[in-house]
């Protein structure tokens, strides 16, 4: 009897899995690549680059091991290196080679607008404190503060002011196809 109906159960579960594993081959989980930044960055103005990245580089701690990856972008409207040494990111602005400093909600608010083409004040702020539904495949630990910026038309963005970068970005429909795909397909029974 235990076994007929565990069995029944089961099977509602693999009829889930079924369908959702369709799903996940039309619509991935939301998240943000390097294809998503490079189309929404603004163009690089090379006019303003006054440093090499060594020259930049030399700028932070002296004794800071070299980096292991180096990229020019723009930030803020100004040229910058982004360095990555490890687990450590710095960023040295290429025009007068000052390092980054804390990165104030202003300037997290138009990193969001910016993302999306609306205006800020549009939008309602929340923090996000514990991982939710669309956070769940980063280390949120080393992305707080993080704010969450939600235009009514639907588009969510992620902002970290630690790092001061988009860490996440969500659609009303990149929501749905997550939930028909990757989402239900991901519900199982740990103990299983």
């Amino acid at each position: 009897f235990v076994h007929r109906w565990l069995g029944v159960v089961l099977c509602l579960v693999f009829l889930l899995w079924f369908p959702s594993g369709i799903g996940m081959m039309y619509w991935g989980y939301p998240s943000v690549s390097a294809d998503d930044r490079l189309e929404r960055a603004p163009a690089l103005d090379r006019s303003k680059i006054l440093l090499s990245p060594a020259e930049a580089y030399a700028r932070l701690d002296p004794e800071a091991p070299p980096p292991g990856q180096a990229r020019l972008n723009m930030y803020d409207g100004r040229p910058a290196y982004r360095f990555r040494a490890g687990r450590s990111n710095a960023i040295v602005f290429a025009d007068t080679g000052e390092e980054r400093g804390d990165v104030s909600m202003d300037l997290v608010a138009r990193i969001a607008a910016a993302w999306t083409s609306q205006p800020a004040n549009a939008a309602s702020v929340t923090a996000v404190t514990e991982v939710d539904q669309w956070t769940l495949q980063t280390n949120i630990g080393n992305l707080q503060p993080l704010w969450k910026y939600s235009w009514p038309g639907g588009e969510q963005v992620y902002v970290s002011q630690a790092s001061g970068e988009v860490v996440q970005y969500t659609t009303t429909a990149s929501r749905l196809g997550a939930y028909a795909g990757p989402i239900t397909h991901w519900f199982y029974f740990t103990p299983l």
